[in-house]
This record gives C-alpha cells, sequence and structure tokens, in this order.
C-alpha cells in the first residue's frame, strides 16, 4: 500500500513539470529504482545526490551541503529520505536554497511503516511538522497528502507479516497458508474502498492512521 501511494503521487505531480526542467533528487538512485514510478522517463533534466557512491549520483555528498549554487534548480525531489537523516529541518533548508524562485518541492515520507535501515531509520515525522517546518523555511502553497488510513496501514502490516511467514516457512499447512494469504489479498483490496467512506475519513480514531505523507511546497 505504502509504495503505490508514492508510485501515485509522484506519477501525478511531476507532470506539472515542464519538459526539459531541471530536477534535483536527494538521495534518490540512477539505476535499481523502487516502485513503478520512474522520473527518467520523463522529459526532464535529472540530477542525482546520494552518499552512496554505487548508486553513481552526481554529486556525492550529504543532503545537507550540496555543492551547489543558489537557484538552480526547477524542482527538488525528496522521496522516503526525510526519516533517514538526523537535522531535516536543514535538508530542508538546503532544498529549499537550491530551487529557483518559483521551484516546487515534491517530498514523500512514512509515517506508520516499519523501521527499515538505509543506512539508519532516525525518526516519523507528522503532517504538523512539514507544514510548519516548510512555511518557516519560506515555502508557500504547502500542500500535504495522507497516504492512505487505518486498513491501509494494517495492510501493509499483515503483507509484511505474510512475507516473513513465507520466508521462514512457519505455516506448513498448505490450506492454511492459502486462506492467510488470501485475507491478506482480500484487506488490500478492501482497504481502498472503505478509506473513501465518509465514516472512515471523518472519524478521529480511523482518520489519525496513515502510512505517510505527500508533500508539495512551492519556494
Amino acid at each position: 500500500m505504502r509504495r503505490y501511494y508514492i508510485d501515485e503521487f509522484y506519477s501525478r505531480h511531476i507532470m506539472d513539470f515542464p519538459k526539459a526542467s531541471k530536477i534535483l533528487d536527494i538521495g534518490g538512485k540512477k539505476a535499481k529504482k523502487r516502485g513503478q514510478f520512474d522520473i527518467e522517463k520523463y522529459c526532464l533534466k535529472v540530477e542525482y545526490v546520494n552518499l552512496d557512491e554505487k548508486t553513481a549520483p552526481d554529486y556525492l555528498c550529504d543532503a545537507e551541503h550540496i555543492p551547489v549554487e543558489d537557484d538552480v534548480f526547477d524542482g527538488v525531489v525528496c522521496s522516503e529520505l526525510m526519516e533517514h537523516v538526523l537535522n531535516p529541518k536543514a535538508v530542508l533548508a538546503e532544498a529549499y536554497r537550491v530551487l529557483k524562485p518559483g521551484g516546487t518541492l515534491l517530498l514523500s515520507s512514512p509515517f506508520l511503516f516499519r523501521i527499515h535501515a538505509d543506512p539508519y531509520d532516525y525518526a516519523r515525522y507528522t503532517d504538523f511538522f512539514y507544514q510548519t517546518a516548510l512555511e518557516d523555511l519560506g515555502f508557500r502553497k504547502v500542500c500535504i497528502e495522507k497516504h492512505g488510513g487505518f486498513f491501509s496501514v494494517l495492510a501493509d502490516m499483515l503483507k509484511h507479516g505474510a512475507k516473513e511467514v513465507q520466508r521462514e516457512g512457519k505455516i506448513q499447512n498448505a490450506l492454511k497458508r492459502k486462506l492467510f494469504y488470501l485475507v491478506v489479498f482480500w484487506l488490500t483490496r478492501k482497504a481502498f474502498e472503505w478509506e473513501k467512506r465518509d465514516y472512515f475519513r471523518q472519524n478521529n480514531l480511523f482518520s489519525s492512521f496513515t502510512t505517510g505523507f505527500g508533500v508539495s511546497a512551492v519556494k
């Protein structure tokens, strides 16, 4: 569920950039990308920042100190990066610095999602954090989307559990194993349907859950 929302968010928003726009992908990879969204398929001039030299980045550096001048890029992408940095405000400030006036930041980050090292996983941040931090830096038109609700979170947890059970071979009975996978598959499909209902969207408890956020903001 988390990966679906990430792909859908970027596929929708990347179309707002004119052809040949200059984009900086902070923390992105040139090859072996995750998910279905591939920024290289669009007519954009993309450069990459990464600490891992194996990803062949254009800038081998951390996200707080990017060796480019001010006001260079039409867009900055920070996909699933914020949880892996110790000082997210400094990273957001650097994204603001390298953006041209009128340039757009696209950011996504998990919230209720498993701890995953890349190389480390430090924190989770709410929509209130992004709203406040971005506005304090001078960003405007800050728009924050929730990526799924209670049932999306539950479906992701069960899916990861199903994969682990399968990997370790904990359910030996073929029928029980099939039933378990069918329940996970059914819940994944129903999550989209249930979360469109007014009751779940307006209920304080159910609406307080999310797999993560998608954020857009303009310098």
